[in-house]
């Protein structure tokens, strides 16, 4: 797996231009493996739910799916200092809009994709105040065929799907994607106490 790790101090530096910039810790292997994990986890999981109700029941039927069980199948793979959730760079449900730590990684990963380069798996290690270290790790989601059904030009998308869509997500903006394109990601945080 291609992994990058990035350095927050620019980051960090422009939030608190008078503060000393500490450099982050180095890389804990045990962390990674945890969010490695936990990412292949809910990848796998939410891919096997949303193929299954594909080929039983369709595009609406995903979507059922999607809206009642995929954010509470994403809380299953969390634990005591683990968090997984998904984000998206254009979100359908509020739950997944990134935070900022997660869009500024978001906007490298299409900066990535434009360039013509796949976007590589990120990782960024943090000192927590009062102690300790946390692991940020992102894995981007990219726009598969089977995704098209649901997330791409609205005028491809057929009219029982669009219905469907209009009444669960009113405010709706994740579509108008084409294979390829960037989804969003698999955000895991690994909190670790001192």
């Amino acid at each position: 797996m291609r992994t990058t790790l990035l350095l927050c101090v620019l980051l960090l530096a422009s939030c608190a231009p008078d503060a000393r910039v500490e450099p982050p810790p180095p890389l804990d292997a045990a962390m990674l493996a945890d969010a490695t994990r936990a990412a292949n986890a809910l990848g796998g999981d939410l891919i096997a739910m949303l193929t299954g109700e594909l080929k039983r029941g369709g595009p609406d039927a995903a979507i059922a799916i999607c809206a009642d069980s995929a954010q509470a199948r994403t809380r299953q793979h969390q634990e005591a200092g683990l968090a997984v959730r998904r984000v998206g760079t254009r979100v359908r449900n509020p739950e997944n809009a990134p935070d900022s730590f997660e869009r500024v990684v978001l906007d490298a990963f299409e900066a990535s994709l434009a360039a013509g380069q796949l976007p590589a798996d990120t990782v960024v290690m943090q000192a927590l105040a009062g102690g300790g270290t946390r692991l940020r790790y992102l894995r981007p989601v990219r726009v598969q065929e089977g995704c098209l059904a649901c997330h791409g030009a609205p005028e491809n998308i057929p009219p029982s799907v669009r219905a469907v869509l209009a009444a669960r997500y009113p405010e709706d903006r994740a579509t108008g994607y084409a294979v390829g394109d960037l989804r969003g990601a698999v955000s895991v945080v690994v909190d670790r106490k001192k």
